[in-house]
């Protein structure tokens, strides 16, 4: 080898390095793209998980509260139906006494 191919091969050994190191940097670079673009991602995803936790919460508080409503009106459902009735009988029983005067019952009060 002679001294004027050795600057030769040295100098395209620098460039063919150079145009590594420049494929490199642009990986790098997208590399770091697609990273801020997971950052953004991965907080938006936290923020809306946030929002879907405390929306989940919310709703279960609304069911229970709906449940205890549905248990006191169904109490109260089967307290008017008992009262119905009762007065249904009283009314059947004043009826009676109405069409038998001498039966000698008395109507209830």
């Amino acid at each position: 080898m002679t001294n004027a191919q050795q600057p030769e091969d040295l100098e395209t050994r620098v460039t063919t390095i150079e145009e590594q190191l420049n494929e490199v940097l642009e990986s790098l670079d997208l590399i770091a793209t697609i990273q801020r673009g997971i950052r953004v991602e991965v907080r938006d995803t936290s923020q809306t998980s946030a929002r879907l936790e405390r929306t989940v919460r919310q709703l279960a508080e609304i069911s229970a509260r709906t449940q205890a409503v549905v248990v006191r009106n169904q109490q109260e459902l089967e307290q008017y139906r008992a009262d119905i009735r009762q007065n249904q009988e009283n009314i059947n029983r004043i009826l009676a006494c109405l069409e038998n005067p001498n039966r000698g019952d008395t109507p209830p009060n």
